[in-house]
């Protein structure tokens, strides 16, 4: 019988030494940091510029587009002008949350989005 508690023994420790290491510094909260994306959903053409924690980047294209910036971008400013008759929306996402929407429909009409995570 005692030899059994001691195999019971030593096996609670070597399952407590595994789960130690395997959750060792990770989060176990459920909760991710989401990739932040400027998103542009536009019918026509369009140019501008985003800046963020990595500099700023002249941006131009016709249609839609999106710049993935990172889990945390600091200060992030986008700029962007209508070039046609169309629509121009420009967003702010974490993830598929909308943190900031701007929209124009006015040709050379300009969008502003301005946000510090």
């Amino acid at each position: 019988m005692r030899k059994l508690e001691i195999i019971i023994f030593a096996i609670l420790i070597i399952v407590v030494i595994v789960a130690a290491v395997t959750f060792n510094g990770k989060n176990t909260s459920n909760q991710s940091v989401s990739n932040v994306t400027l998103q542009i959903i536009s019918t026509g053409s369009w140019n501008g510029e985003y800046a963020y924690h990595n500099g700023n980047q002249m941006i131009n294209g016709t249609g839609d587009a999106l710049y993935n910036l990172s889990p945390n971008p600091g200060h992030v400013t986008a700029s962007l002008t209508n070039d046609g008759n169309g629509t121009l929306f420009v967003q702010l996402l974490q993830g598929t949350n909308v943190i900031q929407t701007q929209n124009t429909t006015v040709n050379q009409g300009t969008v502003n989005i301005d946000h510090k995570f």
